[in-house]
């Protein structure tokens, strides 16, 4: 079954490869891309689509600009660059522009217009989605699917994963802590919504030795491994991997969306809000009666997931 995908972003380093791990799939028919503020503004965002669209030869697709970050910008420098893509110079090609349509209200059309017939994927803090929700507080029922890069999983597996990933909690909930009222009214809302969280998007750790390898004789990997040069020694440093590595968190929420069969293990639970001491904001799957709930993943087949990922980056072989 040929599948239609909504994409939802604020396109740093990781959503790029998310995005072209959407487009590399033969069964599925990217229609639209819209675009938050986190790894960067909005605008840029969009920007970084356009980048990535004709990356893959789909300028077709069209972009929309979504919701900005209230308030003031974050002071501490992204690990995907000023301008979510590794600093590396990259702009659209002449005459590539973003959609006069609103992301929001791409949403909101998408959904009424085709009614559980697109999947929504949703790979950013959930800005975009919760003024949708405001608009048509059922409109995630309207969507065949909706699968969030956000959340830490079932709050009655912290320990677990804790222990099974020592950096797990310090490394937290990055989408939910950019817009976490905006969390809380998705995790709030009716819908066929599946969650894969950081407690499993944290555990795919991808070897820098084989993007390099792949970049010799795949344009698409030698794309990704230049917007990624800068990201993969933060993700080095950061999980204190001793060879050198990276991750793509918003990959992993891809192709969980595209075959959910790598969902190995979920638990339908209610999404809520909790507050570490040092004030920044996850979203935790727990169980209360007489809430929405949603399905929160806690187990995937990586095995799975790294060849797809593979398969993508070998795509494109340069003549």
């Amino acid at each position: 079954m040929r599948r239609s995908v909504l994409v939802d972003t604020d396109i740093g380093v990781d959503d790029a490869l998310a995005l072209l791990t959407v487009l590399n799939e033969p069964d599925a028919d990217v229609i639209g891309i819209g675009t938050v503020f986190g790894n960067c503004t909005e605008v840029q965002a969009a920007s970084n689509a356009l980048v990535v669209l004709a990356a893959a030869d789909r300028l077709d697709v069209p972009v929309c600009i979504g919701q900005s970050r209230p308030g003031r910008q974050p002071k501490a420098p992204s690990p995907h660059g000023s301008d979510g893509l590794g600093d590396r110079g990259l702009v659209p090609p002449s005459g590539a522009t973003a959609s006069a349509e609103s992301a929001v209200d791409q949403i909101l059309r998408v959904g009424r217009e085709r009614p559980s017939e697109v999947d929504l994927l949703c790979l950013g803090p959930l800005a975009n989605v919760a003024a949708a929700l405001e608009q048509d507080p059922l409109i995630l029922t309207r969507y065949r699917a909706v699968t969030i890069m956000g959340g830490m999983g079932p709050v009655g597996r912290r320990d677990t994963e804790s222990a099974a990933q020592p950096l797990f909690l310090e490394k937290g909930d990055t989408n939910t802590n950019h817009a976490p009222t905006a969390s809380a009214a998705v995790a709030a809302a009716p819908g066929p919504v599946t969650w894969v969280g950081m407690n499993v998007t944290g555990r795919l750790r991808m070897p820098w030795a084989d993007l390099t390898a792949l970049a010799e004789h795949s344009t698409t990997a030698a794309f990704v491994r230049d917007i990624t040069t800068d990201y993969h020694r933060y993700c080095t440093t950061t999980y204190r991997s001793a060879e050198p590595i990276y991750t793509s968190h918003d990959s992993v929420a891809a192709a969980a969306m595209l075959d959910p069969t790598v969902v190995l293990s979920a638990a339908d639970l209610t999404g809520h809000i909790h507050r570490a001491s040092d004030g920044r904001a996850s979203l935790w799957g727990q169980s209360v009666a007489q809430s929405e709930r949603h399905r929160f993943a806690f187990d995937l087949d990586y095995t799975a997931i790294r060849l797809r990922i593979n398969a993508v980056l070998g795509a494109r072989v340069a003549r």
